[in-house]
């Protein structure tokens, strides 16, 4: 919890000095790379306020406190939902040129289809939380106050390194600017649906609201062509068959449900 860093209690900082001496070798039991640094900060400040003090044995109390709010506040797994139960959030972070984003998807392919991203760098399970307590982690190196773009940092890096070696490298077939230049979303396009029973149709704008989906994920299904259409409505507007794109729900659900064994497998 060095000078510089934002969430140093001001009342143990010296104006000119940054963190006071007599508390320097306390604060060194804090790490600032741990992802309940935020949460042991607000402790910190919190007793600190209340006229505690800060000597080895209320710190460590306070790194207790902060881990436990933390893990409180994060998803209890891949199948923890929000307010989508049907599904499994990320974290990601991707590269464009000199600069890192950090975000959430419940749809990689199709988030990262429109970002179109130089690399994507790692990946975690959780949601939007997840995502705030990162950007508060990394706020230091933040580019612009509400940006979710943030410089490249040794601390960065090696937050992305120890990601990669707990849940594994991302998913090759995640869209970049190299793989969509090769076709590969028109690869992806193949993908052989089933004949549909039913017969049911929706315009994409309609299948989205019907199953439950996003607009946009469905605009990138027919914009790669996974779904074609099979008609007109009244209006002259295309349609498609619903159980196609349900299908392409189901499966992209299974393959989000497979992340978790991989990750283990990759640690």
């Amino acid at each position: 919890m060095g000078q510089g860093n934002a969430f140093t209690p001001q009342s143990i900082k010296d104006q000119r000095n940054g963190v006071r001496r007599s508390m320097a070798s306390l604060l060194a039991m804090v790490d600032t790379n741990d992802p309940a640094f935020a949460c042991i900060a607000d402790a910190l400040q919190t007793m600190k306020s209340a006229g505690v003090e800060l000597d080895e044995a209320a710190v460590a109390i306070a790194v207790k406190l902060g881990k436990q709010k933390h893990a409180k506040a994060l998803p209890t797994g891949w199948q923890s939902r929000r307010s989508r139960p049907e599904r499994t959030s990320i974290v990601y972070y991707m590269r464009r040129a000199d600069l890192i984003k950090i975000g959430t998807t419940t749809d990689p392919h199709s988030r990262f289809s429109d970002l179109r991203p130089d690399e994507i760098l790692a990946f975690e399970p959780g949601g939007p939380e997840e995502e705030h307590l990162r950007h508060r982690q990394f706020l230091w190196c933040r580019v612009g106050k509400r940006s979710e773009y943030f410089r490249q940092t040794p601390k960065l890096l090696a937050h992305i390194d120890a990601l990669v070696a707990k849940h594994g490298a991302p998913d090759p077939t995640w869209p970049t600017v190299a793989s969509i230049g090769k076709g590969h979303l028109r690869t992806r396009a193949k993908l052989e649906l089933p004949t549909p029973v039913s017969g049911e149709t929706a315009t994409a704008t309609d299948g989205a609201k019907l199953l439950g989906m996003s607009p946009n994920t469905v605009a990138s299904w027919v914009h790669r062509k996974a779904i074609t259409p099979v008609g007109e409505d009244e209006k002259g507007r295309p349609v498609y068959y619903v159980e196609h794109m349900r299908y392409l729900i189901e499966r992209g659900r299974e393959w989000m449900n497979r992340k978790p064994a991989q990750a283990r497998q990759a640690s």
